[in-house]
């Protein structure tokens, strides 16, 4: 047989060359967020617009994420026959292409569609990129370079939050959106050597194969579950904050988008926090369910109304911050349930339709509860969703 050895040497990067390629791919995440956090901002333009209530226009979010309930596996066979850079670059590209055309509509209907165009390019952006990264990536600093990638949504969502009001209108910020994902996608190549050929070509098993070995593996499955369970409680958080703050705490539009960019932005901290903890030692299964709880109480908090107005933002900056630990770890730990290495791309496609299924009932959920009993509603909702993410986690194998 022969070894694949030599080609993965050609192709992979010296040992402190592989940091530009881990920090263009944390751009090219970057810019894809982008496209979450500007209809987050825009949503009380649109709103204006539209004429729509609260409960339609969640679909300009949930449209996003919703390709990816159903398309995250699609994604990961993608990778896995095309290659993980070819893939990125392909997902930038519909996205930027997508944002463009939608900056060009006035119908509600025709913009939630380029919204699904948009989550088709997202859900292979989310695929791949994690992907490259193991590849290129040695093991010892998988653990670091995941935590630093899972950056990208903090990034992403508060650059949106925080700059686009300032843009002038909702068309501005779809256009600044395609723009900078276009030059993600330019970008990517200079720094990021593709996949290794000869692995590429050699005969693929086949798929119904390696839909059951990772089915089998259960662990995926778990994995995919606790990405819901956080979704739930994350985006009942923050689909509607910049619309939470101005109607429960009193802020204007501008203040609340500083604010919320704010809020987004100490996502970071756990983010990092969980890849340095990974790395000395700390059991993911410790850290996904111990964050799980603390989001769960942190988040109940935020929307009781017997909660003081003043605690309210406080408490969202605490609980955004913890929350930064689960993707992080979820993300780093994915490769690790694999039955086999070649596997690693569908397992991360159905930990990412986990992520997704999430997203897409968290606002719709969110805004129904609100629509029906007010704001302090979503607390049973988020602590819920807790209780199930810490007895998802504590089922959860991960190998050493």
């Amino acid at each position: 047989m022969t070894s694949t050895k030599p080609a993965l040497q050609a192709y992979a990067p010296a040992a402190s060359g592989y940091w530009p390629a881990v920090l263009n791919v944390l751009f090219a995440g970057i810019a894809a967020a982008l496209h979450i956090g500007k209809a987050t901002i825009a949503l009380p333009e649109l709103q204006h617009e539209f004429g729509r209530s609260l409960e339609s226009l969640s679909w300009i979010i949930s449209a996003f994420p919703f390709v990816g309930v159903f398309g995250g596996i699609a994604a990961g066979i993608l990778v896995q026959r095309w290659g993980d850079r070819y893939l990125l670059v392909l997902g930038l590209l519909i996205m930027a292409a997508a944002s463009a055309l939608g900056s060009c509509l006035h119908d509600f209907h025709a913009l939630v569609a380029t919204r699904f165009v948009e989550g088709l390019g997202f859900v292979i952006v989310v695929v791949a990129a994690p992907a490259v990264l193991n590849r290129l990536v040695p093991a010892p600093r998988r653990n670091l370079a995941f935590g630093i990638w899972s950056t990208f949504m903090a990034f992403g969502i508060g650059t949106s939050l925080l700059f686009g009001p300032l843009l002038g209108g909702w068309q501005q910020g779809w256009i600044a959106g395609a723009v900078l994902t276009l030059l993600a996608a330019l970008l990517l190549p200079l720094t990021t050597p593709r996949d290794p050929l000869p692995l590429r070509r050699q005969a693929q098993p086949a798929l119904r194969d390696s839909l059951g070995s990772v089915l089998r593996a259960r662990q995926p499955l778990v994995m995919a579950l606790i990405f819901s369970a956080y979704n739930l409680q994350f985006f009942a958080v923050m689909a509607f904050l910049p619309v939470f703050l101005m109607q429960r705490v009193g802020l204007s539009i501008a203040t609340a988008g500083l604010v919320s960019a704010a809020i987004v932005a100490v996502n970071i901290v756990g983010n990092l926090s969980a890849g340095l903890l990974l790395s000395r030692g700390v059991r993911p299964q410790t850290l996904l369910a111990g964050t799980s709880i603390v989001m769960g109480l942190s988040g109940m908090g935020i929307f009781l109304s017997m909660t003081p107005t003043e605690l309210v933002i406080p408490l969202c900056f605490f609980f955004c911050a913890v929350a930064g630990m689960l993707p992080a770890t979820i993300l780093a730990s994915t490769p690790r349930t694999a039955p086999e290495p070649t596997l690693i791309p569908l397992c991360l496609g159905l930990v990412m339709q986990g992520n997704y299924l999430g997203q897409v009932v968290a606002p719709i959920a969110l805004s129904a509860a609100v629509g029906y009993a007010g704001w302090s509603a979503p607390a049973a909702l988020v602590l819920g969703a807790a209780v199930l993410g810490v007895v998802l986690a504590l089922r959860l194998k991960i190998r050493a």
